[in-house]
């Protein structure tokens, strides 16, 4: 496939999920070069791309043309096998330890060239509220929509999801891949990278359930199991508000009053020549005026107008 050819179809998966269809030939895609040499381009110049895995001879450094043509051979044919991760613990602010899971170099391709794919599908439909682990994405564009939005709180609900990425079900995030995702090679290829284990002290472990944190692709899996609380939330949302605007506060509406009753004496004042009692109403008038700043304009307990405000995001130790 030409890459021109490779570009539009990476386009088209775009609209069509806008359009909430099923994409199918996404595994046929892992046939084209120019994906692989685009994901060898996002993670050759990561933090710790040279960091190995199980195998210490498996990096990028040296990486060739060769190679990652062995690499998608295998993957098309079926016969590429996923390794287990390696299990290292780095600390957390709080003084715990969080578990990361290394792939070999293999992987992380592979991985790599999979996440390509699985961001075309999903970027387009995910929420505006979802800040965490997407590009262009972090707690500082969460905290920018905070304050571009949430406006008079009355309150807050902070909820922090403890060991989410080791908790993910693995069924039920493949069901999810598949309502929007018609290709079962791809889901498949998946299915393998979510099962191949970790390794820790030398001894296998099997994983049943999550995705390593340290895995290329473990981000975007997280993000589309999370996307259905987004979902569910855009619900409770659409539920809950209620009306277009708030009403204008007592205090401020009997102010203004105040001020329109002064303007119209001055009014009749100069209709009758009794200029002498105008700069007094003036003088009242920025009284009132002064007062009229210091009261909110809209009612914060109006009862026929209320948002509900949604955001969520990834810490740095999540």
């Amino acid at each position: 496939m030409q890459p021109l050819t490779v570009e539009k179809r990476l386009d088209s998966i775009i609209d069509l999920s806008r359009q909430g269809k099923r994409i199918n030939g996404l595994f046929r895609l892992l046939g084209c070069p120019l994906l692989w040499e685009r994901a060898y381009g996002q993670v050759a110049p990561n933090k710790g791309a040279l960091t190995p895995g199980i195998d210490p001879d498996n990096t990028l450094d040296g990486f060739s043309l060769e190679r990652m043509e062995r690499i998608m051979t295998a993957v098309l044919d079926g016969s590429y096998r996923f390794s287990p991760a390696r299990r290292q613990y780095i600390p957390k602010p709080n003084g715990k330890k969080r578990p990361l899971g290394i792939p070999t170099a293999d992987d992380k391709l592979v991985q790599a060239a999979v996440k390509i794919l699985l961001e075309h599908v999903y970027e387009p439909v995910f929420a505006d509220q979802s800040h965490g682990f997407r590009r262009g994405r972090s707690c500082h564009s969460a905290l920018t929509e905070i304050r571009r939005t949430w406006h008079g709180v009355k309150w807050l609900i902070e909820v922090d999801i403890v060991g989410y990425y080791d908790n993910i079900d693995h069924d039920i995030l493949l069901g999810l891949l598949r309502r929007r995702i018609d290709d079962e090679r791809l889901i498949r290829l998946i299915g393998r990278m979510l099962k191949a284990g970790y390794l820790e002290d030398w001894t296998f472990h099997r994983t049943f359930s999550g995705a390593p944190q340290g895995g290329v692709i473990s981000p975007v899996l997280a993000n589309i199991y999370l996307h259905e609380l987004d979902r569910f939330m855009a619900e409770v949302k659409a539920r809950f508000d209620k009306g277009q605007t708030r009403r204008r506060s007592d205090a401020y509406l009997e102010i203004s009053k105040q001020i329109q009753i002064r303007r119209r004496k001055i009014e009749r004042r100069r209709a009758n020549g009794q200029e002498e009692e105008i700069p007094a109403l003036v003088e009242e008038i920025r009284e009132w005026e002064r007062r009229r700043l210091e009261e909110p304009a809209l009612d914060p307990f109006d009862p026929n107008y209320r948002r509900l405000r949604y955001c969520r995001y990834a810490d740095a130790s999540s």
